[in-house]
């Protein structure tokens, strides 16, 4: 099978990252306006202004593409999952947005790095994937690994979805979506599937 697997919210813990790190950039900034564990982006998390968005992001943003942990045991899984022949396809809408001066347009340079650095295997990777429902069908995707609750929504119209659980997707539910809470589900999902499959052989 072809694999889509995202970067922020699926192979790291993005909002676990976004409320520590929000929250020291608000008490630092004294910034008292709330957090919202529903939203998505930063901005909406903290209630922060466009001004207070860029200054945070100005900040913090090598501690997002260089520092940030894997979640536990992804590197193992999709090791395993390639070994058994499955095809991976990184798929990301990180961009180049916050990176200024000599670091502009240096995006997919941190994201191999990162991924280098945490043995995360793949085969493929496409960055800047602001609408992901068009490169999966481009690359013929069988099932995309998401997190974002508009991705998915989208995505599950065309194909099967792995929705990885966050505070921001609570509500996100439907025909095509599969909704996990580790890596190693995932890949007990995957032998499902492939048992499955081979009973159905055998019956024929």
């Amino acid at each position: 099978m072809r694999i889509g697997v995202d970067i922020d919210g699926v192979l790291n813990n993005i909002a676990e990252w976004h409320y520590n790190y929000g929250m020291k950039f608000c008490i630092d900034e004294g910034i008292e306006k709330g957090f919202q564990p529903q939203e998505y982006y930063m901005e909406q998390e903290f209630f922060l202004s466009r001004e207070e968005n860029v200054r945070f992001w100005q900040r913090y943003i090598f501690d997002l593409l260089i520092a940030i942990e894997p979640r536990p045991f992804a590197s193992e899984v999709l090791h395993k999952l390639r070994k058994e022949g499955h095809t991976i396809v990184i798929l990301t809408a990180r961009d180049n947005q916050y990176l200024t001066n000599q670091y502009e347009g240096t995006i997919d340079f941190y994201i191999q790095e990162w991924l280098a650095k945490n043995n995360i295997e793949y085969d493929e990777i496409i960055t800047g994937s602001s609408n992901k429902c068009e490169k999966c069908l481009t690359h013929q995707l069988d099932v995309m690994i998401e997190d974002k609750k508009t991705n998915i929504k989208k995505l599950s119209e065309h194909l099967q979805v792995i929705c990885f659980d966050a505070p921001y997707n609570q509500d996100i539910h439907g025909e095509n979506i599969t909704r996990v809470y580790s890596w190693y589900e995932i890949y007990r999902l995957f032998h499902q599937q492939k048992r499955s499959a081979q009973e159905e052989i055998e019956v024929l």
